[in-house]
């Protein structure tokens, strides 16, 4: 895995299994993620258009998932616990005629030991539950925002052995696990970090 900032979107390459909650999201292998800046002002047509829009400027040349922010990215968070890597954009100050305070919160967790199926989207769970936290934490009145995403990815490259702990495939996510853990330090991390450096 390797990522990088290009055009203002944050692009993560590698073989990856991954599920996203995201635009055009769902469950599929791929080789592309990125999370896109986009202006606070942004309200395209055809949202998904326009994500596919952005791949092909991006050069992005296999299959991806992408996310939108309003988040600058030289806010992004990146943050590494063992075999799990966290990268999140955090943002809850943009006006809504729905709540006092609305904005996206992205979260990208990448791990390099292979996860089970159950793993995959419990880690949607666990990281919600995470992100939330750090809201109530901080003294606001909702768990998340309408424009909320999560990926989970796990590299496909990752060697599994039953005989060996380290190496097996992780079979659960919740935030009792050893997994869940790392995802509720990491995700609480990220996202205290990015909203505090936003003066959130």
């Amino acid at each position: 895995m390797r990522y990088y900032v290009k055009d203002n979107t944050l692009v993560i390459e590698g073989d990856f299994e991954a599920v996203s909650t995201g635009l055009n999201g769902g469950r599929a292998q791929i080789n592309y993620l990125f999370n896109k800046q986009v202006p606070r002002t942004f309200n395209p047509p055809d949202p998904q258009g326009f994500v596919k829009e952005e791949a092909l400027k991006l050069g992005l040349d296999a299959a991806y998932f992408g996310l939108l922010t309003a988040v600058k990215m030289k806010y992004f968070q990146v943050i590494e616990d063992d075999y799990l890597t966290a990268f999140i954009t955090a943002g809850v100050s943009n006006g809504s005629e729905f709540r006092a305070k609305i904005g996206t919160i992205n979260i990208i967790l990448i791990s390099k030991a292979r996860l089970s199926e159950t793993a995959l989207f419990g880690a949607i769970i666990t990281a919600t539950e995470a992100k939330g936290l750090v809201l109530l934490e901080k003294g606001y009145t909702f768990l998340g925002t309408n424009t909320d995403a999560v990926i989970v990815a796990y590299e496909k490259n990752s060697e599994t052995d039953p005989e060996n702990k380290e190496k097996q495939e992780i079979p659960y996510a919740g935030s009792s696990t050893e997994f869940g853990k790392k995802i509720t330090k990491s995700v609480m991390k990220g996202v205290k970090a990015g909203l505090e450096l936003r003066g959130e």
